[in-house]
């Protein structure tokens, strides 16, 4: 072989040499930027989950600030942004005003609630998380046993709002089935971790026979957020059926009740009808305020309504209740029925502010004023009711004492 051609070989091999570098050197370039491509999405998807778990956390954060509050606590103030680990959280609250929720919730298929969005931001990504809490009261709820003489029947209360009033509702069997004495109501006291006060707004007989009906109200009020209990006495263990309503706002406060346990107005003796018609004296000016002053509903915005009966099924309800010459219905917060101790009790309100003339213009002047419940079942004649006034309440937040708030809907918006 001649020099030329090994001059030739030699170049050949240089660059072939050359090429083979050249091709090592993209193949490294593309393994690094592949590496470096990997290592960023690995960065990234740690940071997204980073993101989601601090925005779950957020929302976490918020139930418990509901939880501990209150619905009243659904604004943005109440929910305020913060800070965990190398992440930063921010939340959004808001009132729903119809949320669709499971029949558990209320007996009904909606419902109010609240919705808490929480946007996430961890490095360069950002998650976010909602959240559907529902207020759920439902009006099929209350309590009922034997007692009431050798132990206490107890309601627990729980506030949402530093101040509020409950009412309380308690039937109970003025006889045994066997006869014996009478029973009335006695006393009332209110302990927890808070304590309030405990005043009876009503207490009323429907006669003294063996199927007669007592029909207590109770009136508690509450100064903090807290676990407080209302416990009531009878004068001897009586079957019984409790139920109750609270009710919150800015300076809501408890006016006067009402109950004729002198007449039928207030206490059943209706015959066959299944239209009950019952009246009572004109709240602005007649009776005694819980202050001592004269009208027992005057400047009311809410009206309250205990009823108390005999019950030989489930069924043993009332179906409405209207008050006043324009049959102003009410809405039912709670009732139970307990066909074991053969009673039922139910509470009712109506709301109407002072800026549409308030409870006064419900009265009639001068004159009785009529109220109309109707009912299902085979309920006896045989039933009590009372009613109370309150003013200041928020429309938003009357409710059953048997209430809680249940997550639905957590989900990430795409």
């Amino acid at each position: 072989m001649n020099a030329a051609m090994q001059r030739q070989r030699g170049a050949f091999t240089y660059l072939a040499i050359l090429l083979l570098l050249v091709v090592v050197a993209t193949s490294m370039r593309f393994l690094l930027s592949a590496a470096e491509a990997n290592n960023y999405a690995a960065v990234i998807h740690a940071q997204s989950l980073q993101a989601l778990m601090l925005a779950d956390s957020g929302v976490e954060i918020a139930l418990a600030k509901m939880r501990n509050a209150g619905p009243l606590s659904c604004t943005n103030s109440a929910q305020p942004s913060g800070a965990l680990g190398a992440g930063s959280y921010s939340l959004v609250a808001s009132q729903i005003s119809s949320m669709a929720v499971a029949s558990s919730c209320n007996g009904l298929l909606t419902s109010k609630g609240c919705r808490i969005q929480t946007q996430a931001n961890v490095g360069a990504t950002a998650r976010t998380v909602s959240l559907d809490v529902a207020y759920c009261s439902p009006t099929e709820a209350g309590s009922s046993g034997f007692g009431g003489y050798t132990s206490n029947i107890t309601q627990k209360i729980t506030p949402y709002q530093a101040n509020s009033v409950v009412v309380s509702n308690l039937a109970f069997r003025r006889k045994l089935d066997s006869g014996g004495p009478n029973a009335s109501a006695t006393t009332c006291n209110q302990t927890g971790t808070y304590a309030g006060t405990c005043t009876q707004g009503w207490n009323i007989e429907s006669s003294s026979g063996l199927n007669s009906v007592g029909g207590r109200g109770t009136i508690a009020t509450t100064t903090s957020i807290g676990d407080y209990y209302v416990n009531q006495n009878l004068e001897a263990d009586r079957n019984y059926v409790a139920v109750g309503a609270i009710f919150e706002g800015t300076g809501v406060t408890y006016l006067g009740a009402y109950a004729d346990g002198s007449s039928a107005s207030n206490k059943g003796t209706t015959g066959t009808s299944n239209i009950v018609m019952g009246q009572v004296t004109d709240g602005r000016s007649s009776g005694t305020s819980a202050t001592g002053t004269a009208g027992w509903c005057k400047g009311a915005d809410t009206l309250v309504f205990g009823f108390s009966a005999k019950s030989f099924n489930t069924n043993d309800t009332l179906t409405s209740v209207t008050f006043g010459a324009v049959n102003m219905p009410l809405v039912l917060l709670e009732r139970y029925t307990s066909i074991y101790t053969d009673m039922y009790s139910e509470v009712w309100y109506a709301y109407k502010p002072a800026s549409s003339g308030g409870i006064d213009s419900l009265f009639a002047s001068g004159v009785p004023t009529d109220f109309h419940i109707t009912k299902s079942g085979v309920t006896t004649d045989q039933w009590a009711a009372g009613f109370a006034c309150l003013k200041n309440v928020d429309p938003a937040t009357p409710r059953g004492l048997v209430s809680f708030m249940q997550p639905y809907n957590w989900w990430e918006p795409y």
